[in-house]
């Protein structure tokens, strides 16, 4: 199932006559009446050619009809209009083949999506699709810590895409110092408002950020623990990601990542408008910056419709020695926004 953002930055014609004609056409298209849909925003669109709103409505009706060269037009007049792709036009594109997966990463769109779905998000993913992600790493770890003869215990752990905090509140025993980051605001919130049993705060620093664009502001060799639980999925490329991390992580520093994962090659975007990686895209990618694979695990962190979905849990670490760079001069700690 498609989910739609509503934004404040073209859902609306300016025209209150002709956003409620687009409200017509939003009930017809839920009611599976695509055509109806498509009759009345072509009339709308004929009056408000900005409506961004309108012209990406316009392409999910046409690709329900089958039309996929006209969905594709309407969506690249969403990206036209709206540059930032706060509807997800890109992800969209990839899904039909008209835009290369690994390019189709839209951070905006994730991020009016999560802050409109903030305060339902703890009960929805962990009660509705039975997402386990946090508990899967926290056993992860456990055993590789036992295995390794090390203790269970972490110094600096950066929390990529931290959410509201359910992967904060799985680790924050095990890590003395917690920083999370997250795109939406409004998930950042929540998970500032998340205590300890003792009552202090869940997360010792927190970030309104991309998880590349805050690894990129950290330190060489910053981190202990690098952990994305179920945000690699928001994301096609992940070659930037990875290779902040081999930059940011100690020697003996581990990333533990969630993908969702598909049997053909390469990066591909769902019907649910998550990415999915192949294994062989993820352990080329991963060696290319420097990431050596401890355990690439299939498993299924959450449900679609009541069926699992395949993915792996990633333990890596670093394959070698990453040089320093002389940083602070460079403007190598800027810092993100709130840390």
């Amino acid at each position: 199932m498609i989910e739609k953002a509503s934004t404040a930055h073209s859902a609306s014609s300016g025209d209150p006559t002709l956003d409620r004609r687009y409200g017509w056409a939003e009930a017809a298209f839920k009611e599976r009446d695509a055509q109806a849909c498509v009759e009345i925003l072509d009339q709308t669109l004929a009056q408000a050619y900005h409506f961004t709103a309108a012209w990406h409505l316009y392409g999910l009706a046409q690709e329900a009809l089958g039309h996929k060269e006209e969905a594709a037009t309407a969506w690249r007049q969403c990206l036209t209009l709206d540059p930032n792709d706060h509807f997800g036009a890109r992800l969209d594109l990839a899904r039909i083949g008209a835009m290369a997966a690994e390019d189709a990463t839209s951070e905006n769109f994730s991020g009016t999506l999560f802050d409109g779905y903030a305060d339902r998000f703890d009960s929805h993913l962990t009660q509705a699709l039975h997402y386990n992600a946090p508990e899967q790493i926290k056993a992860t770890l456990a055993r590789f810590c036992e295995n390794a003869g090390r203790a269970f215990r972490f110094d600096t752990v950066f929390d990529l895409g931290c959410g509201t905090g359910l992967m904060g509140e799985a680790i924050r025993d095990e890590a003395a110092f917690l920083a999370g980051c997250d795109v939406s605001p409004r998930m950042i919130e929540r998970a500032r408002a998340k205590t300890t049993a003792r009552g202090g705060p869940l997360y010792d620093k927190l970030a309104v950020a991309g998880l590349t664009a805050f690894l990129a502001s950290r330190s060489d060799a910053s981190a202990d623990l690098l952990l994305a639980a179920d945000v690699f999925v928001y994301l096609g490329d992940l070659r930037p990601a990875f290779a902040q991390a081999a930059r940011v992580l100690t020697r003996d520093g581990l990333l533990v990542f969630t993908v969702q994962s598909h049997d053909g090659e390469g990066v591909v975007v769902g019907q649910d408008r998550r990415f999915a990686h192949a294994e062989a895209w993820l352990r080329q990618r991963l060696d290319e910056a420097g990431l050596a694979i401890i355990a690439l695990d299939p498993v299924s962190t959450r449900q679609d419709r009541g069926e699992a979905v395949a993915g792996f849990l990633a333990t890596v670490r670093r394959a070698a020695p990453v040089p320093l760079r002389p940083s602070k001069a460079e403007g190598n700690n800027s810092p993100a926004q709130g840390i």
